[in-house]
């Protein structure tokens, strides 16, 4: 049998080397961490400008549509009357 004081150090160097292990864990969570939240926010920029880049699609097809061009002023007179009778409706509703 081991000497006691021998086991004791090796259980010392095993705990030692597990407190070390959950250290190096814990910094590489926190570094994935930071990086998700990068990459998150990074999403939400480009989600919304993709946002901003499809408003400002529409605003150009409907501008394009109300010069005469005769492939876009069909669609763009149906958005116009879509919205026209939108507004409409909420006329009505506020006359109630």
């Amino acid at each position: 049998m081991d000497d006691p004081k021998i086991i004791i150090d090796r259980l010392r160097g095993r705990v030692s080397s597990i407190v070390s292990a959950v250290d190096q864990l814990k910094a590489d969570l926190q570094k994935r961490t930071a990086e998700r939240d990068r990459a998150l926010k990074k999403v939400e920029d480009l989600e919304q400008k993709a946002a901003e880049l499809e408003q400002r699609v529409r605003v150009l097809e409907l501008t394009r549509g109300m010069e005469g061009n005769s492939s876009g002023s069909k669609e763009a007179r149906n958005r116009v009357n879509r919205l026209l009778r939108e507004v409409d409706k909420c006329i009505a509703l506020m006359n109630r």
